[in-house]
């Protein structure tokens, strides 16, 4: 593939290819496919490229350094140049020289090759790039733009085109940024300071394809080829041959390796400038340098000479994307990780889509609201996996599986610790962490300026998990399937290493039982429940319930809940009784429980015989404090905030729903029987409130002992309400 440097001038003209063929371009025609000339818009977003764009160029000029503008595509027919792409960078080129030009009295017969250059997307362009190449412009007046309109050969109708609008302001914008800059067309045409790749298509046997890749014909001026030649700059002031690495690499390997993400523009732009972004947000946390949302701003901190890692820096983003080149990238993902049910040898990630790094390309610094569309989890597990990529030579593929899989639970267990706002950032640190586990497989456990990185607690299991895996290592595949059950993540703190033949029955036990039988045979068990936080009236507690999210609450100590312990003593002791589990057994268990004599009527009793009190989404219920036997006072948390007394709840269902019940936030959470009268369910009584004549009558509950009642109050209940009622 013959791929040659040119600039606009020397473009016209005989030329040899390296095969030896000959061949001439005689014209640069912009056809009519192509859309209009656009870096003369007058947008807030098109001002600020071009006002960088021309800065480029200038400091290039006024330093006398070399200046690569990228590849321009386009085919050759019968000594006429077609551009499919680079049509905005020559049309730029074209009126920097025909100022040049104008400004310094430059012989017209030396600025002939101007006349080759012309625009078929309207006839009005065409004529308008021909009747400017005849003019010649004193530049006497401010607005370069307005000495042209005040031509006679000016016609007014031109205003209408795009094209010619756009270059009107470009005009003004070269006249007003380059007048005091001497000796412009030297610089250009002799030094040949500015300067871009060719490369014709019909060498490549591509031009279709090509065509779609390379294009951006309709679609809105993007900053991505100013962004590369101002980035291109910042590069060649620090290594010129790192320059030269760079500017191919954008528009070769890097674009073979992100077309097939190109989004639906057809174009890379995009995902590149994502991928950017992310590879830079990276190294501004790793190195405390605040996010910068301008990708100028950003390479100038970045990799500018204001930093003192910049070629540092540079060489970590060449290799972010040079790791991902010639790899089947969707087959790498497809090979080492799953999505919502568990395979051998690969690692969970819990998402709808595998391939992080075309997430990261899709969705990186996008917002959907207030939340990330590629969030901090994602982003520190695209990196531990960047760091293998990176590594790959000294890096098993082994290791790898092991050590991303140890950050996969590290990530997913610390929701608490994952945080990237204000003092709180510890992204620093946790980066750090990532790089370590995946370089070495150790787990950093020392505490560092009052943070721990990843969740300590989770830590400690990991590294619990790699000591018993040297002397367990047939369980190895039973510990991962464990720990990629969707009600874990990662966390296998509540069964725990000690009884590996309990892994495959809590999965058994999760998958094949109802979830509220399971609640209630562990209560026949024991109390599983964990509090999470005290109110001003007592505790807030949870239970387990149909909803998912109650278990897994429960099943994670990193939610720093009282009552863990419990939980998993009374789950493993469960998951002791049988080597396998279903409803039938869970069943019998509950039957047993009820039938037998022994059963005590605590506050377990009734959430295991009266299924309503169980039947709330969240699980959530809070204790009064007042009196001996505060454990009977509960109320449930409801999904729309509204609480109710539990065991009005079961009466009220005991009775058919015969009777209003009152929301304990609105209407003082009673059963109302009548007009006149309310029942009340207290520690160890219910209250009967006579609303006519304002009296209350008490009915005491037998107690046995400290919260164990003698009867089942929920049938008393239903005693009293038929008495009052007959």
């Amino acid at each position: 593939m013959d791929i040659n440097e040119y600039t606009f001038s020397n473009l016209f003209g005989k030329h040899t290819s390296e095969d030896g063929s000959e061949f001439e371009i005689s014209c640069v025609e912009i056809p009519i496919i192509q859309r209009d000339y656009a870096q003369g818009r007058t947008s807030d977003k098109v001002n600020r490229v071009r006002g960088r764009f021309l800065d480029t160029i200038y400091n290039a000029l006024t330093n006398h350094k070399k200046l690569t503008l990228d590849f321009v595509y386009g085919e050759i027919t019968e000594g006429k140049l077609i551009p499919l792409d680079g049509q905005q960078r020559l049309t730029t080129l074209f009126l920097l020289h025909w100022y040049a030009a104008q400004k310094e009295g430059i012989d017209p017969s030396d600025y002939q090759f101007l006349k080759g250059f012309s625009y078929y997307t309207r006839p009005s362009s065409r004529d308008f790039c021909k009747e400017l190449v005849e003019f010649t412009s004193d530049d006497s007046k401010p607005s370069l733009s307005e000495i042209i309109i005040n031509q006679p050969w000016f016609q007014y109708h031109w205003l209408s085109d795009p094209t010619i609008n756009s270059m009107l302001v470009m005009l003004d914008a070269i006249s007003k940024r380059f007048s005091t800059l001497e000796n412009i067309w030297g610089a250009l045409v002799n030094e040949q300071l500015i300067t871009f790749y060719f490369l014709p298509i019909d060498k490549m046997g591509m031009s279709d394809e090509l065509y779609i890749k390379m294009n951006s014909r309709g679609k809105p001026l993007t900053e991505f080829e100013h962004f590369k030649a101002e980035f291109e700059t910042l590069v060649a002031q620090q290594d010129e041959k790192m320059s030269n690495s760079f500017n191919k690499k954008f528009d070769l390997d890097w674009t073979d390796m992100l077309f097939p993400y190109r989004g639906g523009n057809k174009i890379i732009d995009d995902e590149f400038m994502r991928y950017f972004f992310f590879i830079s947000d990276i190294l501004c946390y790793r190195q405390g340098i605040p996010l910068e949302k301008d990708e100028f701003r950003l390479a100038e901190k970045l990799y500018g000479k204001g930093n003192s890692r910049s070629k540092e820096n540079l060489s970590f983003l060449e290799s972010s994307f040079d790791c991902w080149c010639h790899l089947d990238i969707d087959a790498f993902f497809e090979k080492h990780f799953s999505l919502m049910q568990y395979e051998s040898g690969k690692t969970k990630i819990f998402q709808d889509d595998r391939n992080l790094f075309k997430q990261c390309c899709d969705n990186y610094g996008e917002y959907e609201g207030r939340n990330r569309k590629f969030p901090l989890n994602v982003t520190l597990l695209l990196f531990a996996i960047l760091i293998y990529r990176q590594n790959i030579d000294s890096i098993s593929e082994e290791d790898f599986q092991k050590r991303v899989r140890i950050v996969r639970n590290l990530i997913w267990n610390s929701q608490y610790e994952i945080r990237a706002d204000g003092q709180r950032n510890n992204m620093p640190k946790l980066l750090e962490e990532t790089k370590t586990i995946m370089l070495s497989g150790e787990i950093p456990m020392t505490e560092t300026s009052g943070s721990y990185g990843y969740n300590k607690l989770q830590k400690e299991e990991e590294v619990l998990k790699i000591e018993w895996l040297k002397k367990n290592e047939e369980y190895r595949d039973e510990l991962n399937h464990l720990e990629d059950y969707d009600l874990l993540f990662g966390c296998i703190s509540i069964v725990g290493l000690d009884n590996p033949e309990l892994f495959g029955r809590f999965r058994e036990l999760f998958n094949n039982c109802d979830k509220m039988l399971i609640s209630k045979a562990l209560l026949c068990i024991g109390d599983y429940s964990q509090t999470t936080s005290e109110n001003w009236q007592g505790e807030n507690w949870q239970l387990g319930t149909e909803n998912k999210s109650t278990w897994r609450e429960l099943f994670h100590p990193t939610n720093r809940r009282n009552g863990f312990d419990n939980t998993k003593k009374t789950l493993n002791t469960l998951l002791s009784t049988s080597n396998s589990f279903d409803n039938t057994l869970l069943n019998n268990i509950i039957n047993g429980y009820l039938t037998n004599p022994d059963t005590k009527k605590t506050w377990r009793y009734y959430f295991v015989k009266y299924p309503q009190m169980l039947s709330e989404s969240y699980g959530m219920y809070f204790t009064y404090n007042d009196g001996d036997y505060h454990t009977l006072k509960m109320n449930a948390l409801q999904k729309n905030g509204k609480t109710w007394n539990v065991f009005l709840i079961a009466l009220y269902y005991v009775l058919n729903e015969k009777y209003e019940l009152g929301d304990y936030a609105y209407q003082g959470d009673k059963m109302y029987i009548t007009d006149n009268l309310q029942l009340d369910c207290d520690q160890n009584e219910y209250i009967v409130y006579h609303k006519d004549d304002d009296t209350s009558e008490w009915f005491p509950i037998p107690q046995e002992g400290e919260g164990i009642d003698e009867e089942d109050r929920v049938e008393m209940g239903v005693e009293i309400v038929n008495k009052l009622t007959e």
